[in-house]
C-alpha cells in the first residue's frame, strides 16, 4: 500500500459508503477476521485457560438451553448491527457531506483493528508501535507545513480544541519565563540589559535561547517555578493581548477562561468584505498596542474559517511581525488554526515536497480544471505557512479519519519543555508527559497512520483530491448562480450563494423573490433546515449558518442588499441565516453529479414547502 502513495484510490476503495449492503458485508467479514486473529496474541498458557472449563462455550456445549441463549444473543447483536443502517430510512437521501465527513474504509479498518488489540482504547507510552506511528504522522505533517522535522515537535491529541488549548498553555508558560529569569538571583544577569517592556515582548526564539542557558546552569526547574506555573498569574505577569479572528472568538474565549488569562485580554479581529480577517485593521490594532506599551501574547491566523470557509491572508501577518521586530524590538507568537484546510497544502507541493511557483501552479490548474482561478493571496497563505510558530490540524475535517482527533505541530521542539511539569516527581523517570490531555486514543492513531501510508501529501497524491473538491465547489456555485427560479404556490424562490468561499465550503440563502423583509427570509432558511433534519432523521448534510453583528460585524449587509432586502433590514434584525454545505466526496465532481447536487438542494427546498413548515 505504501508503495502506491502517489496513486489516489479508486471509487470503490476511496470512501467507505455506509449505505452499500455489499460493503457492509465485507466490512463485517474483515472485522470478524481481525477480532479472531487478535486471539493469537495470547500465550499458549492463556489460550489453554480460554479453552478450559471456564470458557462459556464449554459450559454451554452440553447444555442445549444455555447454548441456544448464547447463540441467540450473538445473532441478535449481529442482526441489529447489520440492520441498523436500513432502519429509519430518511425521506431525503443525503447527498453532500457537511459534519458527517467521509471516512475511508481503510481508516475504519485501522481504527477497529487497533481497538481489537488495545481493547481499552488507550495509547500513550504503552504501545511502542503506535508511538512510532505517531512519529511518522507528525513527520508527514512537518513536511507538509515546511517545518524542519529534526527541530519540530508534535503529537496527536484527543481533539483539535485540546491541540489549540495546548498551544496557548505552552505560550502562557513561555511568555512568563523572562520575568521569572529577572527575579531569580542566578539568572537575572541574562536579562540585565532589558527593560520591562522588552521582557514582555521578547521573540519566541530569544526566550528559548535563554532557556537553553538555564539548562546549562542547571536552574531551569527552579526558574520555571517562578513563572505562572508555580506562582499563578500575578500582577507582574501581565502577558498582554491575544488577537483572534472574530470567527473563532468563542473558541479561544473558553481557552482564556480555562488558563486564567481573562476575557479582557482577548481582542476579536474584524473581517473584511471577503469574510477574511481584515489585514489593515489587524495592523492598526497591533501598532496601537505597541505604541501603548501593551504586550502581545500572540496572534491567531485561520487557514479555512469554519464559519465562512475563508482563508486569512497570512503573508502580510508574517511581514508585520518582522516589521515590528525590526522597528520596535517587539515580536509576537503566531499560531495557525489549519483544522479545515491544512491538508490542502498538498496541492501546492511538487513530488519533492517543494512549493510549486505560483505561475506554474496557476497554469497547471487552468489546464486540468479551467474553472479554477488561484488568487495570489490564497497561494501566499499556503506558501508562507512554514513561518508560523505552530499549526494545528483536525484529521476529521479533511484527512478521512474518524472523529475525534487533533494534531499539534510546533516549529521549535524546545517549546515542549513548557508542556511538562518541572521538576519530575521521579528524576529517574525516562520521559515526561508533553500533552494536555494525558492519554490519547489508540484506534485514532492507527486510523490516521493508515491514511498517511496511502497518500503522499503533494500535488500527485492528496493534492489531487484537494483540487477535485475545490473544482466541485466552484462548479456547484456556478450552477446555483445560473439556476432558474423555483416556483411554488405562486411564489418564486432564488438560490443566492455567498460569493466569498474558499476551496470546498459553500454557503447560500434561499430568497423569496419580491420579499423585502429579512425576518421572513431568515425564517424561510431556518424552516428549510429544520425540515431537512426531520425528513433525513438527523442525517442532514446541510448546516444552518447564522451571521450576526457579533461574529461578522456589518459585512453581511452587502449580501442582504444582493438579496433585494430593504437597506434598513440588517440594522434592525442584525442576523442573517444561511444554508451551508461542505464538499468532501471526490466522487461527486462530474457535471452529472453536480447537477444531481443542485437537484438535491431543490428537493430540500420543495420538501419544506410541501410540508407547510413555511408560511407562504
Amino acid at each position: 500500500m505504501a508503495n502506491n502513495k502517489e496513486i489516489c484510490l479508486s471509487a470503490t476503495e476511496r470512501v467507505y459508503h455506509s449505505r452499500a449492503a455489499d460493503t457492509l458485508v465485507c466490512y463485517h467479514r474483515e472485522m470478524t477476521k481481525i477480532l479472531m486473529d487478535s486471539e493469537y496474541l495470547f500465550s499458549k498458557a492463556q489460550k489453554a485457560k480460554i479453552n478450559s472449563s471456564d470458557n462459556i462455550e464449554h459450559k454451554t456445549k452440553n447444555n442445549a438451553l444455555g447454548k441456544r441463549i448464547v447463540d441467540n444473543a450473538y445473532d441478535n447483536i449481529l442482526t441489529t448491527l447489520k440492520q441498523q443502517i436500513f432502519n429509519n430510512q430518511p425521506n431525503i437521501e443525503p447527498y453532500f457531506s457537511h459534519h458527517n465527513s467521509q471516512v475511508m474504509q481503510l481508516a475504519k479498518l485501522g481504527y477497529l483493528s487497533a481497538l481489537a488489540y488495545s481493547s481499552d482504547n488507550v495509547f500513550n507510552n504503552h504501545s511502542p508501535l503506535q508511538k512510532q506511528q505517531e512519529k511518522e504522522i507528525t513527520r508527514d505533517l512537518f513536511q507538509l507545513i515546511g517545518f524542519d522535522s529534526d527541530k519540530a515537535f508534535g503529537h496527536i491529541t484527543t481533539s483539535h480544541i485540546l491541540a489549540c488549548y495546548e498551544i496557548l498553555w505552552a505560550l502562557r508558560n513561555l511568555k512568563t519565563l523572562p520575568m521569572a529569569i529577572a527575579r531569580h538571583p542566578k539568572s537575572r544577569d541574562l536579562v540585565a540589559d532589558k527593560k520591562a517592556f522588552e521582557l514582555f515582548n521578547m521573540s519566541v526564539g530569544d526566550i528559548l535561547s535563554i532557556g537553553e542557558k538555564l539548562h546549562e546552569r542547571g536552574i531551569f526547574d527552579d526558574v520555571s517555578h517562578l513563572t505562572c506555573r508555580g506562582t499563578g498569574m500575578t500582577r507582574t505577569m501581565h502577558l498582554g493581548k491575544l488577537l483572534v479572528p472574530i470567527s473563532r472568538f468563542e473558541f479561544w474565549k473558553k481557552a482564556m477562561d480555562i488558563l486564567g488569562l481573562g476575557y479582557d485580554n482577548l481582542i476579536a479581529l474584524p473581517i473584511d468584505e471577503t469574510f477574511r480577517t481584515d489585514t489593515n485593521k489587524t495592523k492598526e490594532i497591533i501598532l496601537r498596542l505597541i505604541e501603548q506599551g501593551e504586550p502581545i501574547l500572540g496572534v491567531i491566523g485561520v487557514l479555512g474559517s469554519p464559519t465562512y470557509g475563508s482563508i486569512d491572508m497570512l503573508k502580510p501577518l508574517f511581514e508585520l511581525r518582522e516589521e515590528c521586530s525590526r522597528k520596535f524590538n517587539s515580536s509576537f507568537y503566531i499560531h495557525i488554526d489549519a483544522a479545515q484546510l491544512g491538508y490542502m497544502r498538498s496541492l501546492f507541493l511538487d513530488k519533492n515536497n517543494r512549493i510549486i511557483p505560483y505561475e506554474i501552479l496557476s497554469k497547471k490548474l487552468k489546464k486540468e480544471a479551467p474553472e479554477l482561478e488561484l488568487q495570489p493571496d490564497v497561494y501566499d497563505s499556503f506558501a508562507y505557512l512554514s513561518l508560523a510558530d505552530s499549526v494545528s490540524f483536525e484529521p476529521f475535517q479533511a484527512g478521512f479519519s474518524p472523529y475525534p482527533t487533533g494534531i499539534v505541530c510546533i516549529k521549535d521542539a524546545r517549546m515542549s519543555r513548557f508542556l511538562a511539569n518541572p521538576p519530575k516527581v521521579c528524576p529517574e523517570q525516562a520521559d515526561a508527559a508533553y500533552e494536555i490531555d494525558g492519554i490519547q486514543s489508540a484506534p485514532a492513531v492507527a486510523s490516521i497512520w493508515s491514511i498517511h501510508q496511502l497518500y503522499s501529501f503533494n500535488s500527485l497524491g492528496f493534492g489531487l483530491h484537494a483540487q477535485t473538491l475545490w473544482a466541485a465547489r466552484v462548479k456547484l456555485e456556478q450552477v446555483l448562480n445560473k439556476a432558474k427560479e423555483i416556483k411554488r404556490s405562486g411564489n418564486s424562490y432564488i438560490i443566492k450563494p455567498l460569493p466569498t468561499s474558499d476551496f470546498n465550503k459553500l454557503s447560500f440563502a434561499i430568497v423569496i423573490k419580491g420579499n423585502r423583509s429579512l425576518d421572513v427570509q431568515n425564517n424561510l432558511n431556518k424552516a428549510i433546515y429544520e425540515n431537512l433534519v426531520l425528513q433525513s432523521n438527523h442525517k442532514q448534510d446541510l448546516n444552518l449558518l447564522t451571521l450576526c453583528a457579533r461574529n461578522s460585524d456589518d459585512i453581511p449587509a452587502k449580501l442582504c442588499h444582493d438579496c433585494d432586502l430593504d437597506k434598513s433590514e440588517w440594522q434592525e434584525v442584525k442576523h442573517l441565516n444561511l444554508l451551508q454545505l461542505t464538499m468532501k466526496d471526490a466522487e461527486r465532481c462530474g457535471d452529472q453529479q453536480i447537477e444531481e447536487g443542485y437537484q438535491y438542494i431543490k428537493q430540500v427546498v420543495l420538501s419544506a414547502l410541501k410540508n407547510q413548515l413555511i408560511k407562504e
